[in-house]
């Protein structure tokens, strides 16, 4: 038996005059055979147009929308087949790019959004208005975001060169609470519900060097071993709600998995290269990711989104 993988070509709009290509791809489930084989037939499915390389992704638990972070957000009803343009984000930069989308997993509808010259932003009615909720912080330029696993009305956001800033009370205010790791920048942040020892959760930090982890009382980073995660940016992290010990890390040579709270990782899929990956709530056996390929002189060439249905490693996508 094998899986079939749909593609679908969306001709991005990229700051250079290159042609680039999105794609996103759903693999069908799987039925849970053993030996199921991963098949790479594909088929084209229906184009479209948005502007922008693509930093941040986020899945709706309950619609199964999708939105993907350029410039600005772009939302698709339709699993990719179609894409409109969210506009009214507030922004202190015209060209402000989009580096991570965040969705309450407790009320879908509220949403969050940072980026270069965003800050932040909220939504309480599914991303159809924005408000700034960026009171406090100590710059505009922000980039890992994540919600607490165990409160959502906490939060945490990196602001650049500035440090890391908690807020308790859903983004009307904020804290800085942190210097960050070894005072490097974080790019991609997640909570993980896991056990402390203090009564908190840990917060996994995506750096240019890997992936570290503190408890939530900042009381120390530890770098994880990172066994089988190859060297570079850590783009994305995300976690599976159900399984706060899987997470999942997206970077230049694609998306990556751990089982065991990050200390060892093995390659999740080779169908996404340069990766920004998310985790849907309400389907967490699954995973989106989304891509740039083939950088040529600084140019990226193309990048799409993946839709892969995560079924273990017997069919090729461990």
């Amino acid at each position: 038996m094998k899986t079939l993988i749909k593609y679908l070509a969306i001709p991005a709009l990229v700051a250079v005059a290159v042609p680039a290509g999105l794609a996103v791809a759903e693999q069908a489930p799987n039925p849970g055979t053993a030996g199921v084989e991963a098949s790479q037939d594909s088929e084209n499915l229906a184009p479209s147009r948005f502007g922008g390389h693509v930093h941040a992704l986020a899945v709706n638990p309950q619609t199964k929308e999708l939105f993907l972070g350029a410039r600005p957000i772009y939302r698709s009803s339709d699993d990719g087949k179609s894409w409109a343009a969210i506009d009214g984000i507030p922004k202190s930069e015209e060209r402000a790019n989009i580096t991570s989308i965040a969705i309450d997993p407790t009320d879908p509808q509220v949403m969050y959004a940072t980026g270069h010259g965003v800050g932040v932003a909220k939504s309480t009615d599914g991303g159809a208005t924005w408000d700034s909720a960026s009171s406090g912080l100590g710059g505009m330029s922000t980039e890992g975001f994540a919600i607490d696993g165990k409160d959502q009305n906490k939060l945490y956001v990196w602001v650049l060169g500035t440090g890391l800033y908690r807020s308790t009370d859903a983004g009307a205010s904020w804290q800085r609470v942190d210097d960050g790791p070894k005072k490097q920048e974080i790019r991609s942040l997640v909570s993980v519900n896991g056990p402390t020892g203090m009564g908190g959760i840990w917060l996994y930090a995506g750096l240019d060097t890997g992936v570290m982890k503190s408890p939530d009382c900042f009381c120390g980073w530890d770098r994880l071993p990172n066994v089988g995660l190859p060297e570079g940016r850590i783009y994305s992290l995300a976690v599976d709600p159900s399984k706060p010990e899987v997470l999942y890390a997206g970077l230049r040579q694609g998306v990556f998995k751990t089982t065991d709270g990050g200390q060892s990782w093995s390659q999740a899929t080779d169908l996404v290269e340069d990766a920004v990956v998310t985790v849907d709530a309400g389907d967490p056996e699954g995973f989106v990711a989304t891509a740039d390929l083939k950088r040529k002189g600084g140019r990226s060439e193309a990048n799409y989104a993946a839709r892969i249905a995560n079924c273990s490693a017997r069919d090729g996508f461990g």
